[in-house]
């Protein structure tokens, strides 16, 4: 690791200009969308540079992450990846698929807050353990196929290495893992988003884009099928995508920014000039969000 580290500085921070007046203005929804990218965009700076940052030694000095820091920073770098995906989606105009990644992305905030909230050895445990338990069924599969033939191919030596280096990895013996519970780490994420107060937001972006994940009969009636008469009939055109989840996206990505800021790099030299951007963000969003509600309410749209 370089001993010289990069500060916010060496950045080129790209800030959405934002007019109000100029916002009051604007005649469509896809006006409002195009914002709304641009907010969720910068949004997305702010949590790259976080998500790559360091921890600093007692020489000053940025040191690697320990591996309950891992699983937070390992957080952020999904959320990150999340975020520039359904970016990607939003801007090509592919709703079902930005549905996808808008559920995907409300996990992985409600997992964030949850463990930033919490910080016990002993959630960050159980959140390794229930992944583990994917990893011990295949170990139990494969050692049966073994002994039943009595001779290892070396395929299954490639998955037991694999799976062993993933209990090294994450502190844990096979021995330590349940494969047969099938029961959550912390709460089931309902009680976990209800917990640190983001059961709307699960509602919003959680619970009702599981349709469009799991291919459920409303995510087909409602994007994949054309109803007239009583039939049916194929519908391949993409859905457009409106602004209010990405609104939603881009502001709570925006508070698990200060949030992580807090908590994990509290005495970096650029904490307050990242808070003043991030304020700046946030503040930008409700605004938008607001006036692209009032602009629903004159048109007399839903």
């Amino acid at each position: 690791m370089e001993n010289n580290y990069l500060t916010l500085d060496a950045f080129q921070f790209q800030q959405t200009s934002f007019n109000i007046e100029e916002i009051k203005k604007y005649n469509s929804e896809e006006s409002f969308t195009s914002l709304a990218v641009e907010l969720f965009k910068e949004v997305g700076q702010i949590t790259s540079i976080l998500a790559c940052s360091y921890r600093l030694d007692k020489e000053n000095k940025p040191r690697r992450w320990k591996r309950d820091e891992a699983i937070l920073g390992g957080l952020m770098i999904r959320l990150n990846k999340l975020q520039i995906g359904l970016l990607d989606q939003i801007c090509q105009d592919r709703m079902e698929i930005s549905f996808i990644l808008f559920r995907c992305l409300a996990e992985t905030l409600i997992n964030l807050k949850y463990l930033l909230d919490g910080s016990s050895t002993t959630i960050f445990d159980e959140y390794i353990e229930y992944s583990l338990r994917t990893e011990k069924r295949l170990l139990n599969t494969i050692n049966e196929n073994i002994s039943k033939r009595g001779s290892v191919l070396p395929i299954e030596k490639r998955m037991r290495d694999s799976i062993d280096n993933s209990f090294k990895t994450s502190l844990f013996s096979p021995e330590q893992v349940n494969e047969k519970s099938t029961e959550a780490w912390g709460e089931t994420i309902y009680r976990r988003a209800k917990k640190i107060n983001m059961e709307k937001e699960y509602m919003a972006l959680f619970s009702l884009p599981s349709h469009v994940v799991h291919g459920n009969w409303q995510d087909l009636i409602m994007h994949h099928l054309q109803h007239e008469n009583g039939e049916f009939s194929p519908n391949p055109d993409w859905g457009r995508v409106r602004p209010q989840p990405v609104f939603v996206s881009a502001y709570f990505s925006a508070l698990i920014n200060k949030l992580y800021l807090e908590k994990i790099i509290p005495n970096c030299d650029d904490t307050n000039q990242i808070n003043n951007y991030v304020d700046k963000s946030i503040k930008k969003i409700l605004e938008a969000d607001g006036l692209h509600e009032s602009f629903l309410q004159q048109h007399g749209k839903t």
